[in-house]
């Protein structure tokens, strides 16, 4: 007897499982794609916001309890630094998003694959009948009022996010160094 794939737990690790492969092939091309320079640009410009962030608040909360207005310029002059380094990071991190047009490929592909079908706006095509749609429930979670139910689409959006962190920190890319 085998399993139904679409039937809860079977759905729910096969659509975690799937959304961590898709994560796993966008932090390797997106290895592939950055340069280590550009990485480490990226790191060192998170670390320097970082400390002039705290230096800030720092600044800030002696200023306000001393009335010193010295000390509240610095604070301005900081927080101006840090638009400043935060707009230099966001253009190199923009350049990652050339990897965005094969990650939509792989995901339409992956989700075809998946529902057998493509629903997007006022694309509706059809391509094979599967036990699996969008809105069907495919993980329970314990919750606050009883158990939530998420449909598929939900489930892979949380689960993806959260297996791309993962790989993100274990490759070094960019929005998981602290």
């Amino acid at each position: 007897m085998t399993p139904d794939l679409a039937q809860i737990p079977y759905s729910t690790i096969l659509i975690l499982c799937l959304s961590a492969l898709m994560a796993l092939i966008t932090s390797i091309i997106n290895r592939r794609v950055t340069s280590p320079e550009q990485r480490e640009k990226l790191k060192a410009l998170q670390h320097q916001i970082t400390a002039l962030k705290r230096e800030k608040d720092d600044n800030l909360k002696k200023a306000k309890s001393t009335g010193d207005k010295k000390l509240l310029k610095k604070a301005r002059k900081q927080e101006k630094q840090i638009l400043q380094l935060s707009s230099q990071m966001a253009s190199l991190s923009f350049r990652q998003m050339k990897t965005f047009p094969i990650f939509i490929i792989i995901f339409l592909v992956f989700w075809t694959l998946l529902t057998g079908r493509i629903d997007f706006l006022v694309i509706h095509l059809e391509f094979f009948k599967s036990p699996f749609n969008a809105g069907l429930t495919v993980a329970n979670l314990p919750w606050v009022d009883g158990v939530l139910q998420l449909p598929l689409i939900w489930w892979y959006i949380l689960c993806s996010f959260a297996s791309g962190t993962l790989f993100s920190r274990a490759f070094g890319l960019m929005g998981a160094i602290e």
